[in-house]
C-alpha cells in the first residue's frame, strides 16, 4: 500500500517537472524571438529610434543683413536688428497656476478685479500639462523683464529674439518695406526688404550631435556645425535730411490742399540715383501689425498708374524737335477746339488763343497746340518716343510691384488716341517712369536707369553698384532747346508759383481728369516735374497731388509744391544764384 502511493506521487511530480519544463521552454524560446526580432530583424529600425531620441538638428539663423545711408561723417541705419524679449511659460515646471497668473497678470497689462477673459486664458495656459512652451507676451519692454526676474517664479521664463527696427518710421517706410511673417518664416514684405530679400536674409546654418536624456550636449559624440551665412548688409542712394523735407512737404501739401493723397520723388538726372520717394499717408513699420487696410502698404510712386495730363506735353515736343518737325517759333493757328473722327477736343477753360508758337503752346499749354505737334510726328513715331521714354515698360528700379503702365491705344490706328495722348490723356504713366523720363531731358538725353541701392557689404567686400544707362532718346541738341522751353514756362506760363529767386528753374505743369470704365470723373490729379539749376541741372522732381478740393488747376497746388523743395535742395546742395533780377 504504501509503495503504491509513493509511486504514485512519483508519477505526479514527473507530470509537474514536465509540464513547468515545457512552460519554460516556451517561454524562452518566445523570449529568443523576441530578442532576435529585436536584435536582428528589427535592428536597424530601433537604432535608428535610439538615434531620434540622442541625437538633435537645429538651424542655426543667420544675422539679417541691415540697411544705412551714408552721412558725413558714416552710416546711419534706417533698418537694423535689435534685441527684444518673449515672456513664455513652461506649464509643465508650474504647480499652482492661479497663483502664478494672479501674480504676473499686473506686470503684463492683465487686471485682476474681475475674472475677465484674459486672466482665465492666462490661468488656462498655465494648467496645461506636460506642456513646455506657452508663450504669454511678446515684445515685452525691459521694465517688464526686470519686474519679472525679480518675482523669480518657478516655470515663468523670458527670451530673447531679435526684432526688426525701424528708427525713422513713416519717413521711410514705402522705401523699406518691413519684416513680417509668411507662415512660421520671418521674411521681408514689400519695398527693399522684400526685393533683396535674398540678399538681406543669408543662408541657415546647422547644428547637428548627440545628448543626454536631460538635453545635454555629448561632447565626445560625433558634432555637425554648419556656419550660417549672415546677409548682406545694403548701402541707399537716398539722403536723409531730403528724404525726411520731403516727406514733411508733401504731408503740408496735402493738408493744405485737401487731397486724397500724394507722391514726391527726387532725382539725381545724371545718375539715375533716388535721393528721395515719400508717399502720403505713410505709416510705421515698427507697428505694421496695427494698419488695418494692406494697400497702405504698396509703393504708389511705382506701383499706381494714372493719366499724366498736359504734363506729357513735354515728351510730344521733344519727339517732334527731335524729328525736326517743329522749332520753339513754329506757329500754328488755335481756333479752340479740334475735331477728329466725330470727336470734339477742346482746350482747358474753353480757351481760344488764336496764332501761337510752339514756345507759347508749352506755356499757356494749350491742348490743340499739343495735337498740332503730334499730327506734324505722326502715330507711329509718336509711339516709338513713347517707348524709347520708357513709357509701358518697367525702369528697372530695384523695387517690387513696380507697374508697366499702359500705352496700348497707341498700338492702334486711330488718330484720335494721337491727339488725347499728345496731352497726356488715353494712356497711363507711374510718377517713376515720368520722373525719370524728365530727368532725360535734364541729362542731355540720356534716360537712365533709377536706383535705390549704390552699394552691398558681404563678409566684407563692398560692390558698388554703377549707374545704367538705359537709351539716348533724344540728342543733346534737342534736350537743350527743349529745357530753354521748359524754363519759359516758368518764367512766363503756367509754371511761374514753380520759381525760385535767383535761379533758372525748367518745368511743366500738369492737372489731369481721373479716367474710369465710362470715362472721366470729376476729380483730378495735379503734377508738376522740373529740374533746377536749369543750366546744370543737379536734381529733377515730380510731384503729384491726388484730388485737391481748395484748387482746380496744379499751377496752383503743385507748381508751389515743386518750388518749395526747389528752394530747399538748391540751399541744401549751396548751389549759388546765377539769375540776378
Amino acid at each position: 500500500m504504501f509503495v503504491k502511493k509513493t509511486r504514485q506521487r512519483s508519477k505526479t511530480s514527473f507530470f509537474r517537472f514536465y509540464f513547468l519544463a515545457i512552460i519554460f521552454f516556451i517561454f524562452g524560446s518566445l523570449i529568443i524571438l523576441r530578442l532576435i526580432q529585436l536584435q536582428i530583424l528589427d535592428y536597424r529600425y530601433y537604432q535608428n529610434k535610439a538615434l531620434e531620441i540622442r541625437t538633435f538638428e537645429k538651424e542655426v539663423q543667420p544675422k539679417r543683413g541691415e540697411i544705412f545711408i551714408e552721412e558725413e561723417g558714416g552710416k546711419r541705419p534706417v533698418a537694423i536688428n535689435i534685441d527684444s524679449y518673449n515672456l513664455y511659460a513652461v506649464p509643465k515646471e508650474i504647480d499652482e497656476p492661479i497663483k502664478t497668473a494672479e501674480k504676473i497678470a499686473p506686470l503684463i497689462g492683465i487686471s485682476l478685479s474681475n475674472k475677465n477673459d484674459e486672466l482665465t486664458n492666462l490661468i488656462k495656459k498655465l494648467s496645461k500639462e506636460n506642456d513646455w512652451y506657452e508663450i504669454l507676451k511678446k515684445d515685452i519692454s525691459q521694465e517688464e523683464v526686470d519686474a519679472i526676474n525679480k518675482l523669480s517664479l518657478k516655470g515663468i521664463k523670458i527670451e530673447t529674439v531679435t526684432k526688426r527696427f525701424y528708427p525713422e518710421k513713416k519717413y521711410f517706410a514705402h522705401l523699406l518695406g518691413f519684416v513680417g511673417f509668411s507662415g512660421d518664416q520671418q521674411v521681408g514684405r514689400y519695398g527693399l526688404e522684400n526685393y533683396y530679400e535674398n540678399i538681406l536674409s543669408g543662408k541657415e546654418g546647422l547644428l547637428k550631435g548627440e545628448k543626454t536624456q536631460g538635453g545635454v550636449l555629448i561632447a565626445t559624440a560625433q558634432t555637425t556645425t554648419i556656419k550660417p551665412k549672415d546677409g548682406a548688409d545694403l548701402i541707399l542712394t537716398i539722403d536723409r535730411n531730403i528724404q525726411i523735407k520731403t516727406c514733411q512737404i508733401l504731408e503740408e501739401a496735402i493738408k493744405k490742399y485737401q487731397a486724397e493723397k500724394g507722391n514726391i520723388i527726387v532725382l539725381e538726372p545724371k545718375s539715375g540715383q533716388i535721393l528721395a520717394l515719400c508717399n502720403w499717408p505713410s505709416f510705421d513699420p515698427n507697428q505694421y501689425n496695427e494698419v488695418k487696410d494692406s494697400r497702405l502698404f504698396l509703393n504708389e510712386a511705382v506701383s499706381s498708374q494714372y493719366e499724366p495730363g498736359s504734363i506729357f506735353k513735354t515728351i510730344t515736343f521733344a519727339a517732334a524737335l527731335e524729328e525736326g518737325k517743329i522749332t520753339p517759333e513754329t506757329t500754328y493757328e488755335d481756333k479752340g477746339l479740334v475735331k477728329i473722327g466725330g470727336y470734339t477736343i477742346k482746350n482747358a477753360g474753353k480757351k481760344v488763343y488764336g496764332f501761337r508758337t510752339m514756345k507759347e503752346v508749352l506755356e499757356k499749354s494749350i491742348n490743340t497746340g499739343a495735337i498740332f505737334a503730334a499730327q506734324k510726328l505722326g502715330l507711329e513715331k509718336f509711339r516709338q518716343y513713347v517707348e524709347k521714354f520708357g513709357f509701358g515698360s518697367l525702369t528697372g528700379v530695384d523695387l517690387p510691384t513696380e507697374a508697366k503702365g499702359n500705352i496700348k491705344n497707341l498700338s492702334e490706328k486711330k488718330e484720335i488716341y494721337l491727339a488725347t495722348a499728345s496731352f497726356g490723356q488715353g494712356l497711363s504713366v507711374t510718377p517713376l517712369q515720368m520722373v525719370t523720363a524728365f530727368a532725360a531731358l535734364a541729362n542731355h538725353g540720356k534716360l537712365m536707369k533709377p536706383y535705390l541701392v549704390k552699394k552691398i557689404i558681404s563678409d566684407g567686400f563692398v560692390t558698388e553698384i554703377k549707374p545704367e544707362e538705359r537709351a539716348q532718346v533724344i540728342s543733346p541738341t534737342s534736350a537743350e532747346i527743349l529745357k530753354e522751353m521748359l524754363i519759359s514756362v516758368v518764367k512766363n506760363g503756367w509754371g511761374k508759383r514753380a520759381a525760385v529767386k535767383g535761379y533758372l528753374v525748367a518745368g511743366k505743369t500738369g492737372t489731369a481728369q481721373v479716367a474710369y470704365l465710362k470715362g472721366y470723373s470729376e476729380k483730378t490729379i495735379h503734377s508738376f516735374a522740373g529740374f533746377a539749376p536749369a543750366n546744370d541741372p543737379r536734381f529733377v522732381a515730380l510731384v503729384k497731388l491726388d484730388n485737391p478740393k481748395l484748387e482746380r488747376f496744379s499751377d496752383r497746388t503743385a507748381a508751389p509744391v515743386f518750388g518749395q523743395l526747389a528752394d530747399f535742395l538748391l540751399k541744401y546742395f549751396a548751389i549759388p544764384p546765377t539769375e540776378i533780377e
